[in-house]
């Protein structure tokens, strides 16, 4: 059964032509945003738009308008999606103190755009008038005749003119005559829940190794990888981010490096962030599925005295476990990522060397689990007792959720 993501609506243009998706929270059970807090409502947008596995897809190419927090607003903290693929929405339940507009003012200065939800024309925002990208004008809270009068004062502003809750087309008719450049409301769609297959995601690492090494004073791109390998939930919901189409990825990934690399380092510490704030992964698989990453990684490094396959064969194991992570089908989920064909074949398929260094772990695994005899299997049982070990001295260093 399909879990539900978020609500997507989309604004119009004078033309007709969709000019943005908003995204709005919401919950199988009915939980609604205002009840969660608007920090927890855009963290969970944003992260199952990212990595959920969705059918819908057309509200990726154009950009999307979501919510924030006041909180979130004056963290030092910027959404993880680049400017251009986002507008940030101010509502009404924000105080547009000093602190505020000064923490706006450098949000724009980062390229952000800001639209003024449900914009009252209240003394107060006139600071946020000249930061403003779009002005919404809910117009059953509006009078057309204020809103006709607002707009003939302040249609100097380089601004685009929004009629939020349009219902009818001589309404539509009436703001587009009046010189409003954009629309949304029933009439011209209603919000449309978004729907597919949550990602899990990992709760365990805050406040841990993965953070220490994302927020050093100078982090080192080996020590963050070795970090992020602690938490192979984390690891998949980065990969399924950097294959999401606001990244653009063109080459075949082949190892958690390449990850890392892609994102950057200030986009990657805002979706660590952002995904350990959700939701929290059972501790036995990730010792069970970071031991065969390991297991495989060791066997490549031991094989090929350059190193070469070690990176690639961690993510085999690692993706390999993907259906016990996450309890998705990993033909699903591998589908829309972009790793390179040897990763994927050996994964799927068990193929290339790759993939006999996965089918040599899985057997081993077998037999362990069947306790049957294991001389077989050459010296795996030292590497799996290492790699048991390593795992475990890691989660020592991180919360596992219980």
């Amino acid at each position: 059964m399909p879990d539900t993501l978020f609500a997507s609506q989309p604004i119009y243009d004078h033309t007709g032509k969709i000019y943005a998706h908003e995204l709005l929270y919401r919950h199988e059970d009915g939980i609604t945003a205002f009840e969660v807090g608007d920090s927890v409502a855009t963290s969970e947008v944003l992260y199952n738009l990212c990595t959920g596995l969705l059918d819908y897809v057309e509200h990726i190419k154009l950009p999307v308008c979501v919510n924030v927090s006041t909180e979130f607003l004056l963290s030092g903290l910027f959404l993880p999606l680049a400017p251009e693929h986002v507008i940030v929405e101010l509502v009404e339940r924000i105080e547009p103190t000093n602190e505020i507009v000064d923490a706006i003012r450098r949000w724009v200065a980062k390229g952000f755009r800001f639209a003024l939800d449900d914009f009252e024309f209240q003394d107060s925002w006139q600071p946020l008038l000249e930061l403003a990208t779009i002005i919404k004008v809910d117009i059953e809270r509006t009078p057309f005749e204020v809103a006709q009068q607002r707009y003939e004062e302040l249609r100097h502003l380089n601004v685009l003119w929004l009629a939020e809750r349009i219902e009818d087309e001589p309404t539509l008719n009436s703001y587009k005559e009046l010189g409003f450049d954009l629309f949304q409301g029933y009439f011209l769609a209603k919000p449309t829940v978004v729907e597919g297959k949550r990602v899990p995601s990992a709760a365990a690492t805050q406040l841990t190794l993965v953070i220490n090494q994302l927020f050093s004073e100078e982090p080192e791109l080996y020590e963050i990888v070795a970090a992020l390998q602690t938490d192979p939930v984390l690891v998949v919901n980065l990969l399924r981010i950097a294959n999401s189409p606001y990244y653009g990825v063109t080459r075949k990934i082949e190892s958690l490096k390449e990850v890392v690399m892609l994102l950057g380092l200030e986009p990657l510490r805002k979706w660590v962030l952002l995904i350990v704030s959700v939701k929290g992964q059972a501790p036995e698989k990730t010792k069970f599925v970071l031991t065969r990453a390991y297991m495989c990684s060791e066997l490549a490094r031991k094989k090929d005295p350059f190193n070469r396959l070690s990176g690639p064969a961690f993510l085999v194991g690692l993706l390999a476990g993907s259906d016990v992570l996450l309890g998705i089908d990993k033909k699903t989920f591998l589908r829309d990522l972009n790793i390179s064909e040897a990763v994927r074949a050996a994964v799927l398929q068990r193929g290339g060397e790759l993939g006999d260094y996965l089918k040599a772990v899985e057997a081993f695994e077998y037999d362990l689990a069947m306790k049957t005899p294991l001389e077989k299997h050459g010296d795996l049982f030292d590497v799996y007792q290492q790699c048991h070990f390593l795992v475990n001295e890691l989660l020592s260093n991180v919360a596992i959720e219980q």
